[in-house]
């Protein structure tokens, strides 16, 4: 089994190569150094989906900038080789538990119920990314509300495809694996944004393995089934609509298409902002930064907070502490504007200590604010 560790991530963004180091000791040989007997650092595992994803990679550095900021905290961010790789980041999660390595975990399940097995008998604190997870270990969750942002991204593209002079435009969709509670979160907000927007759904989803080849074969049966062309193309991340756009150049059905991705990457803004045939894109952006940066942090406020492991009826004290302030270490005020901005949706109200990270529908008009809240995370 190939471990793929960032102490050190480097990240691919705005023609530069940015790397940050995480060195979670330095607090405590600051310590050292001032006579003080430090206390010792808790040992975190990160377990994410692969570095391969620009995504992800935000996600990493928000984690270690966590770290870098708390010397009670000492962070390992672990990945695996494919956005697909369940069996990979079970076994390693399941090596880690088994050897007692790390005090506490923030965990991104790629097969959300085969995690739940595993995290059955656990009793160290873990903190889920992205999709829930259900185990009495589990102190909360952090992520984005996929169906409210899906919907918000899909009013979007529905005004761009009537401002285009489609009176109703229809729309399919290139969409995730099926039954992944991600990609049936964003199903249902693309289907929801269209239709209450005056648009059409035509109940047509093109499954994929997240790949550029999926969305590739995907895009092609789409062109073949729809030769006047569609509205709506939207997908269910950045990849898969870049992926889309490529296929359909030179195809004049589709040059008034608007395609919707999903995650507001840094390489799809300057797509955005740099190439005509990217104007009509439509990315509902995510805060993978302030998702990462803000889970390590509900594990270590729990710790600090006097919770030392996990009650024995499971039941966690929730604490304003646990909520994102609007200026946690690295976060920006743009970027909180941004998430204060965010719509709230019901998850919020139904899940107990979940926070939603936010999002923003990113367009030709507001790209550059995207991007400069993205170089001063990662600056």
């Amino acid at each position: 089994m190939k471990r793929h560790f960032a102490s050190a991530a480097g990240i691919w963004i705005a023609g530069s190569l940015l790397v940050a180091v995480c060195s979670p000791l330095s607090g405590i040989a600051a310590e050292k150094e001032n006579g003080a007997e430090p206390a010792k650092a808790r040992k975190v595992a990160v377990l994410t989906y692969s570095f391969s994803s620009e995504y992800w990679g935000y996600v990493a550095q928000g984690c270690i900038a966590y770290g870098n900021s708390d010397p009670a905290i000492e962070i390992t961010v672990e990945s695996v080789s494919s956005s697909i790789a369940s069996d990979e980041q079970l076994a390693m999660l399941k090596e880690d538990l088994d050897y007692g390595r790390y005090d506490g975990y923030v965990i991104a399940a790629i097969d959300r119920e085969r995690t739940e097995q595993v995290l059955e008998n656990v009793n160290v604190p873990v903190v889920v990314m992205d999709a829930p997870v259900s185990a009495l270990c589990v102190i909360g969750r952090i992520g984005t509300n996929n169906e409210t942002a899906a919907l918000a991204g899909a009013k979007k593209a529905v005004s761009m495809a009537k401002a285009l002079g489609r009176a109703r435009p229809d729309c399919v969709m290139i969409g995730g694996v099926d039954g992944d509670f991600n990609q049936e979160s964003r199903r249902e907000g693309y289907r929801g944004g269209v239709m209450i927007s005056g648009g059409i759904w035509l109940s047509e989803v093109y499954p994929t393995d997240k790949s550029a080849d999926g969305a590739r074969e995907a895009m092609e049966q789409i062109m073949e089934k729809h030769p006047d062309g569609v509205g709506i193309v939207a997908c269910y991340n950045d990849l898969l609509a870049v992926t889309a756009i490529e296929m359909a150049k030179g195809n004049d059905a589709f040059s008034d298409t608007v395609f919707i991705g999903f995650d507001g990457n840094g390489s799809v803004c300057e797509r955005i902002m740099e190439d005509e045939h990217y104007e009509n894109l439509v990315t509902v952006a995510q805060n993978p930064y302030e998702m990462g940066f803000g889970a390590v942090k509900m594990l270590s406020d729990y710790w600090k907070n006097g919770e030392d492991g996990i009650p024995e009826d499971g039941t966690v004290k929730s604490d304003e502490t646990n909520r994102m302030p609007a200026d946690s270490g690295n976060m920006t005020a743009e970027s909180s504007a941004m998430t204060d901005q965010a719509g709230q949706g019901a998850a919020a109200a139904e899940e107990e200590n979940y926070i939603d990270s936010g999002y923003s529908v990113i367009t030709k008009v507001n790209v550059q604010e995207r991007m400069g809240q993205i170089r001063n995370h990662l600056s």
